[in-house]
């Protein structure tokens, strides 16, 4: 059972009411989000871009400038090496654009997921020299890279890193741009967040910019706070004024109302799809997409963007099917191999799997003699550190505390299983959600204070929308929706609870006229009639 605890922090609510023009209420929910004083008030609810730092303050930016600015100058040849998801086809243009803004003899090479693998190699090293590059500048890839970053020294090249990954140990390229080095305000940025930065240092972003590393930071679910909170803002802002026009085709609304949902769940999974499918497409074709200026190509490349996606969700709900039927209850975390399994859609369906089992799930696929896959931990384990003492026995492994990228040969799947299980008896998490939750009740509940909650947005990862907790609520009526797969419930002529993927929740409550839910509070909008949504999270 999930459980709750009541948020209340004190404050000046009346007056803060009045300044801000918004209810009291409003000014409660930001007060518990540890927002303090007017000033940083004003920020939360009215982010401008003066309110993204200088990133010429930042370590080691000034000397990037200076070399960047001398390798233009002396009309040497750069190339940025990026990543295949949307975080590094956004900071690979960005950086692009940014550079030939100040006249830089500049191309790009983004590797092939399944020819060329993750991130900086020999291959791409060699294909850069082959081409005459003198300057290789990498995006969300490279902290790892240390010794391809060697070989590319050894052939002459300069290397600048920019990325955002776990850092293990030194890096030898002559410049590292990463937010750990950078100081908390920059700590939560994307790959495409610190390629803004460098934009922003050569004073050559803009808004379209902004909009791409706030889809990276929507993407990669970085933290929503300090700078990658205000980058998010502000892309969400020019959205709404117009900007961006290879994101506004992506959606299928002619008037979309952007939010961090719309970009989450129209445009993330379009623009990953040249990634995941790269036996099909090719990421580097999604960067000439974002960079041409033409209508009528932007228009073509997004329908054949889209009508990709489609194809990726029946294999990805094909491979869901396949991967349940292999799960092993007994194990704590499941280790899913199948001849099947497309590499590209590893992440997806881990994510999806650890998510219904509340459990860590890899992923992998087979290709040749090795298995590449994914792995997602619900922050229940760090993968950072969790495979160091079988390293080993891997060929490629990276990534983030809860998401992992993992490659090994056949021949060590029984090591990789072994070591996995014996970790796991002396491991201990506990799965149990505790929701930050305020109390309330149908009667207080009205469609002006749900829609204002809007102005507390975005939310994500670290910064989530705000949970209600409804105690003992007198339900009218309850009926099962799509497949039976999900339960609403009427509560009165406004307000409605919808309890989306919820197991064997109808079967339990069906017949109850009294219920508890913890959810959060939206808006329907249906036939021009708005009705008050309970988003549950749990009933019972």
């Amino acid at each position: 059972m999930e459980r709750w605890v009541l948020l209340h922090k004190g404050a000046k609510f009346e007056e803060l009411s009045e300044k801000f023009h918004i209810s009291k209420q409003l000014v409660s929910l930001i007060r518990n989000r540890n927002v303090i004083g007017e000033e940083a008030m004003e920020k939360y609810l009215h982010g401008t871009i003066s309110d993204l730092y200088d990133g010429m303050l930042l370590k080691d930016m000034n000397r990037a400038i200076d070399i960047l600015t001398e390798k233009i100058a002396d009309k040497k040849k750069i190339r940025v090496i990026g990543d295949y998801d949307i975080d590094g086809v956004n900071a690979t243009y960005i950086l692009l654009e940014g550079l030939e803004g100040l006249g830089a003899e500049v191309d790009y090479d983004i590797p092939n997921r399944m020819t060329d693998g993750y991130g900086l190699s020999n291959e791409l090293i060699e294909r850069a020299a082959s081409a005459g590059v003198d300057t290789i500048l990498t995006c969300d890839n490279g902290i790892a890279a240390r010794k391809e970053i060697a070989y590319a020294k050894e052939l002459g090249m300069t290397v600048i890193v920019t990325d955002h990954h776990a850092m293990e140990e030194e890096v030898p390229c002559k410049i590292l741009l990463h937010p750990f080095l950078m100081g908390y305000r920059f700590e939560t940025l994307s790959g495409a967040g610190v390629a803004l930065t460098v934009a922003r240092a050569l004073k050559m972003d803009t808004k379209d910019h902004v909009v791409f590393a706030c889809v990276a930071a929507i993407a990669d679910v970085m933290e929503l706070r300090q700078e990658t909170r205000a980058i998010v803002q502000l892309g969400l802002q020019y959205l709404k004024e117009g900007a961006c026009m290879p994101i506004q085709l992506l959606v299928k609304e002619r008037f979309p109302k952007w939010d961090e949902n719309l970009i989450a769940f129209q445009v993330v999974p379009k623009l990953n799809t040249t990634g995941r499918l790269a036996d099909m497409a090719n990421a580097n074709n999604t960067v000439r997409y974002l960079l041409s200026g033409n209508m009528q190509q932007i228009q073509h490349v997004a329908e054949q963007i889209k009508q990709l996606n489609e194809k990726r969700k029946t294999m990805s709900d094909q491979m869901v099917q396949v991967a349940r039927t292999l799960v092993r209850p007994e194990y704590r975390f499941q280790l899913l191999f199948h001849d099947s399994f497309h590499e590209g859609m590893a992440g997806l369906v881990a994510g999806k799997l650890s998510e219904e089992l509340q459990m860590p799930v890899m992923i992998a696929a087979k290709r040749e003699q090795m298995f590449k896959g994914s792995i997602r931990s619900l922050d229940l384990l760090d993968l950072t550190t969790f495979f160091d003492d079988c390293r080993t026995s891997l060929s490629a492994y990276g990534g983030h505390k809860a998401a992992a990228g993992i490659g090994f040969p056949c021949e060590n799947k029984q090591i990789i299983q072994d070591y996995v299980n014996t970790r796991m008896k002396s491991m201990h998490f506990n799965p149990e959600k505790i929701y930050k939750a305020i109390r309330v009740q149908p009667n207080e509940i009205n469609i002006a204070e749900v829609e204002s909650l809007s102005l507390l947005g975005p939310f994500g990862n670290g910064f989530e929308e705000p949970v209600f907790y409804l105690n003992d609520v007198s339900v009218q009526g309850c009926r099962q929706l799509g497949n039976n797969e999900h339960v609403k419930w009427q509560i009165n002529d406004s307000i409605e609870a919808m309890y989306f993927r919820c197991g064997s929740a109808y079967e339990r409550l069906h017949d109850k006229q009294q219920l508890n839910f913890i959810g959060n509070l939206r808006i329907n909008n249906f036939m021009g009639r708005k009705k008050v949504n309970i988003f549950v999270e749990e009933a019972y």
